[in-house]
């Protein structure tokens, strides 16, 4: 480039580049790449899980109808009501899965738009679906923290029961 303010612009044979503000680096666009395939990955076995999920609802509720009936001629069954209660919670756990195969699906579009584009819009297009993806995923693990633990107080609580019943 030249120092001398009265030279004549010089023509660039090369498409111009995205400025560096609205410009994603080749490098993450590589990481990025590489990501891309196990993301879709991981949100197909999600969907698949929360499908096979679905269907063994689906057979607890066609298996307790039978096993009532099995009850009623003599046979040991579960009761009917817990065989339903058992499905209702299979369908909830899909339906659980459902939301971060989505999210997962999601990034992975957000990713190839921002691959074909380059656009930092794309890119923070891409990091949203990722941070709603984890921060389900953290919702999810503190609601179970708190399910164990007040499974572990009923525990206590009910073999403390059981053991004053005794005496």
């Amino acid at each position: 480039m030249s120092i001398d303010p009265y030279s004549s612009p010089a023509a660039h044979d090369s498409p111009p580049s995205y400025s560096a503000a609205s410009a994603v680096s080749q490098g993450v666009l590589a990481q990025l790449a590489g990501t891309k395939p196990w993301v879709r990955f991981m949100s197909v076995l999600m969907f698949i899980g929360a499908g096979f999920m679905l269907l063994a609802a689906f057979m607890m509720l066609a298996m307790g109808g039978t096993m009532a009936a099995t009850a009623k001629t003599g046979g040991a069954a579960l009761p009917a009501g817990m065989m339903s209660g058992i499905a209702v919670l299979y369908a909830v756990f899909a339906g659980v899965y459902v939301y971060p195969a989505l999210k997962l699906w999601k990034y992975a579009s957000r990713i190839g738009a921002l691959l074909t584009t380059g656009a930092m819009m794309d890119l923070e297009s891409a990091l949203n679906e990722q941070r709603s993806f984890w921060k389900f995923l953290g919702i999810m693990v503190i609601a179970m923290f708190v399910l164990y633990f007040v499974v572990i107080i009923a525990a206590v609580g009910f073999g403390a029961m059981g053991a004053m019943r005794t005496h």
